[in-house]
């Protein structure tokens, strides 16, 4: 835990919430807990000591289960778009990625974060699949997790989720359009009121969040983040909105260590040697990203479209601000899954997608459905 300081700041403010509950409120409350937004992990941790005499086993325990269900989620979402076995094959490397296993046994908040971005995305495939009921809810479920986890995302995701709907609406083909904006509708009238409980203009003025179109506060924050075992330049940092050289340039690094969080240059540190392994499966799924990626673009364009629309937004953000390789090891889980769901779709060589529909509540195969309506020799695109 030497590795991940932030386990024992966890521990002492979680003590400290303990006793605050346990002495009804004659010991004092920690000064950096100031409400539920970013810091709900705080008060999750609290609430464990409290119940479990300050156990940091049972924390560790209720990660764990965390990061288990990040699985099931990632499962799921996988398929609605896709066959069983290619599901499977995306739940299993989820399973194995070094870093989702590494923050799962550690007392810090990443793995539910974490869940509650894999929420997000299976809400976002479960509307434009015409999936369940309840899977559709766990958009606002988790949205409202992120604002309690990570503020500055939720108020993100708040602009990136809408705007990925309304252009995969305008620029993509579907037979199931008319259900997106059906559904779409209904969670609106569901989420407002879930939103204004929390508190929605607090997600979009607390701390990071009100800052994330301001180049200066992003400059800022590289030259900040640029130091430790973790860091990425030696020398000048380029200033992101200088000019197009130095925005090209950053933007670039920072993207290859967002995928790859190694610096050849200074291999003298254990957090970069515990890249290693990560770094390997990385390269490795790049080809099968690459294929499944365009295998998404013939097969699951409208399913997907979303789902890329705002990986890709997440990715190129982060690596617009971080030079530390370390922290972007750690916020690359967010977006992570929907890299493994690309890569598990262009690993098969022959791939030959089944069609899904709902049907009596339930996913089911529509291929008699699709052969029916389609002439003979007619490739089928969904």
């Amino acid at each position: 835990m030497r590795l991940t300081k932030d386990a024992f700041l966890y521990d002492s403010l979680g003590r400290q919430i303990a006793d605050y509950y346990r002495s009804s409120g004659k010991t004092a409350w920690p000064s950096r807990v100031t409400g539920v937004i970013d810091h709900l992990y705080e008060h999750v941790v609290g609430i464990i000591y409290y119940m479990s005499g300050d156990s940091m086993m049972a924390v560790r325990l209720i990660n764990a289960l965390a990061g288990s269900l990040v699985i099931l989620c990632v499962w799921r979402m996988a398929r609605y778009i896709t066959d069983p076995k290619t599901a499977l094959r995306c739940a299993t490397w989820a399973c194995y990625f070094p870093t989702q296993l590494y923050y799962s046994c550690l007392p810090v908040r990443d793995s539910h974060s974490t869940l509650a971005m894999a929420m997000i995305f299976l809400g976002m495939t479960a509307i434009a699949s015409g999936g369940r009921g309840r899977h559709v809810a766990a958009l606002p479920i988790g949205l409202v997790l992120t604002a309690g986890y990570r503020g500055y995302v939720a108020g993100v995701l708040l602009f990136l989720v809408p705007a990925s709907w309304l252009v995969s609406f305008l620029v993509v083909k579907s037979r199931n359009k008319s259900k997106f904006v059906q559904r779409i509708v209904v969670l609106s009238f569901l989420f407002v009121p879930i939103m204004a409980s929390v508190g929605v203009e607090k997600v979009f003025t607390t701390g990071k969040a009100a800052q994330m179109t301001d180049l200066d506060y992003w400059n800022s924050t590289r030259v900040k983040m640029n130091r430790g075992s973790g860091a990425v330049y030696n020398s000048d940092i380029p200033e992101i909105g200088k000019n197009v050289v130095d925005t090209v340039t950053g933007v670039a690094i920072g993207i290859y260590f967002f995928f790859v969080s190694l610096n050849p240059s200074e291999m003298d540190s254990v957090r970069q040697w515990m890249a290693i392994p990560e770094v390997a499966i990385v390269l490795y799924m790049i080809p099968k990203m690459y294929r499944g990626f365009r295998r998404i673009l013939k097969y699951h364009r409208f399913q997907c479209f979303s789902l890329l629309f705002v990986a890709f937004a997440i990715t190129f953000a982060y690596s617009s601000v971080t030079t530390n390789a370390g922290p972007l090891m750690r916020w690359r889980l967010q977006v992570a899954n929907v890299y493994i769901l690309i890569a598990a779709i262009g690993y098969a060589k022959n791939y030959t997608p089944e069609l899904l529909r709902k049907s009596a509540g339930r996913v089911q195969p529509a291929e008699q459905h699709w052969q029916a309506l389609t002439p003979a020799g007619t490739e089928v695109r969904t």
